[in-house]
């Protein structure tokens, strides 16, 4: 059986952020024949995260030094592995939007590699779920993008949050950062950035890195007001943002009156467990009571077998609503929660350590090591789907966190010629036999 797609290998997806990166501008005024060349650095930070550890440098020099070679040279092609502190300093004058096109990069792969198709939900459209999170937070530490927060005790907070946008697809364990966009203090401005701008910001380019995707933004009810559902029509993507009646009061009063008229359409079902799942839904309803501007409405509500409410929503959407498709609509809905679930928590919780402090730096290190943090999750993700050996090193091992614990310190060990040959080692005893005999 052939381990992995050529194009979604992990040498090709390694190769790929490469090649992005040589084409990074260098901001040192002098770089001479001693200085560590910047795709190196890149490089040695995207095999930090890959390999979820922040002493991987130190232990890659101690390989260096001793075996004259060392895995970020075998597997991520670096040919001089600087220090913890020389990385950081360096990647701290990187722009970070000569690093985002990275993702384009590796989404054509995808592309061309044969899984999107995977993804495909309400007749073939991709849910692109949008959602904001912090990674970093100090009252001690601060850079000129830091966002501040006061708090109750006159100190003050200062912050790093990311908007981002994810693929994904209900009842599908992957999924796959699109695309991501600080939310900072800019230059020159009083006024605090917010997720709102930085969505303005992000909506345009998302269109023009895909162009011919059908996309539905699925968003929270920060999204549910007109100018911003303007924002996406004028763009040509479609969205199901959560809309709560009661925070629309237009919204609510047309619903009150079409449910009097009986225009508003409803399904209920019971599933084994004796809970009742009711869906209402109404097309053409008003946003706003001042604006021409109309969209369909769905809602859901759950009934756990004691009577009690277990979950309730609804939403807006541009896709017409019918018995036919409410269902999916909600999942669609629902599915919002896996950007938090599978991705920010995952971030956070999973090994990537996303809030840990691998450098504020003074001008834009956090969020280069960011972009380069949620690079090495995207390769996992793919990985994941394509690559046999890990798949079945994952079956074998049961977890993984353990998985990523012995593939850790394998690397600190041992010097291995590939990442194919780093999976077999740990799948095939004989191989370990034979290593140990020649090594």
């Amino acid at each position: 059986m052939k381990n992995e797609e050529p194009t979604l290998s992990f040498s090709s997806l390694v190769g790929c952020a490469r090649q992005r990166f040589e084409q990074l501008s260098d901001p040192r005024k002098r770089v001479g024949a001693d200085s560590y060349p910047l795709v190196d650095v890149a490089m040695s930070a995207l095999a930090m995260f890959h390999f979820q550890d922040p002493a991987l440098l130190q232990f890659q020099q101690a390989l260096e030094d001793s075996e004259r070679v060392s895995n970020l040279s075998t597997m991520f092609q670096v040919s001089k592995v600087p220090k913890s502190s020389q990385m950081r300093t360096i990647l701290d004058a990187v722009l970070p939007v000569e690093i985002l096109p990275v993702f384009d990069d590796v989404f054509r792969r995808v592309d061309s590699g044969k899984i999107l198709h995977k993804f495909r939900f309400l007749s073939g459209r991709y849910l692109f779920l949008m959602d904001t999170s912090e990674y970093f937070s100090s009252k001690k530490r601060s850079c000129p993008s830091c966002l501040q927060a006061k708090q109750q005790d006159g100190s003050v907070r200062f912050h790093h949050n990311i908007l981002q946008v994810a693929l994904a697809k209900p009842g599908f364990p992957q999924v796959l950062p699109i695309t991501a966009e600080e939310i900072c203090q800019e230059d020159g401005k009083n006024k605090q950035d917010c997720e709102i701008n930085a969505a303005k910001r992000l909506i345009p380019r998302l269109v023009a890195s895909h162009p011919h995707m059908d996309i539905v933004i699925v968003a929270d009810g920060l999204y549910s007001h007109v100018p911003f559902v303007q924002l996406l029509r004028n763009h040509g993507l479609s969205f199901i943002l959560v809309a709560k009646p009661d925070d629309h009061a237009a919204l609510l009063e047309d619903l009150k009156g079409l449910r009097e008229v009986g225009a508003v359409g409803g399904i209920e079902r019971t599933d084994r467990k004796g809970r009742r799942h009711l869906y209402e839904y109404c097309n053409e309803v008003s946003l706003r009571s001042d604006a021409e501007m109309k969209t369909n409405w769905f809602s859901y509500r759950l009934i756990n077998e004691d009577g009690k409410l277990g979950y309730e929503n609804s939403w807006i959407t541009d896709l017409r609503v019918t018995a036919q498709n409410v269902e999916e609509l909600v999942e669609a809905g629902r599915s919002r929660w896996k950007i938090e679930n599978e991705n920010f928590n995952t971030l956070k919780n999973q090994g990537y350590h996303i809030e840990h402090n691998f450098g504020h730096g003074e001008k834009r290190l956090s969020f280069v090591m960011f972009l380069l943090n949620l690079l090495a999750f995207t390769i996992h993700q793919i990985l994941e789907l394509r690559d046999v050996l890990l798949q079945r090193l994952y079956k074998k091992i049961g977890s993984r966190k353990e998985m990523w614990v012995q593939i850790r310190t394998l690397v600190n060990l041992f010097v291995f010629d590939s990442w194919i040959f780093l999976l077999s080692f740990i799948l095939d005893k004989r191989l370990r036999r034979s290593f140990h005999l020649t090594g």
